[in-house]
């Protein structure tokens, strides 16, 4: 009769925490896609600010970045200016020489070759 009794307890306790585990995982089911939500939307108030300032955003362009393309002056092309990827500041006026004769370059009859191998 012991024995039952142990058995009878063991089996209300069980069924106590399976019950109380079924609750907690609804109310998981429900608490994480907010907190999922909320770390989603901390992290892009630390990330975009910084995608902005670096123009990482397409089509989107900083204040710094407008105010920096209308200073470009794109009228040199006749004056031998070497357009850089990087803006120092003063303009490079000779083509370096490591890029002497490689212009890749179309041919009449289609296709394309190097200026070297011309």
């Amino acid at each position: 009769i012991l024995a039952q009794a142990n058995l009878a307890q063991t089996i209300r306790v069980s069924v106590l925490f399976r019950s109380s585990w079924s609750v907690m995982a609804a109310v998981m089911d429900k608490v994480m896609p907010v907190v999922g939500g909320l770390l989603g939307l901390w992290a892009a108030s630390k990330v975009l600010p910084v995608m902005y300032r670096w123009e990482l955003i397409p089509g989107v362009g900083s204040p710094a970045y407008w105010e920096r393309a209308n200073k470009i002056n794109y009228h040199h092309y006749s004056e031998g200016i070497v357009y850089s990827p990087y803006d120092t500041g003063d303009p490079i006026r000779e083509m370096p020489p490591e890029c002497a004769g490689k212009m890749y370059l179309r041919q009449k009859g289609g296709g394309w070759k190097l200026q070297s191998e011309m």
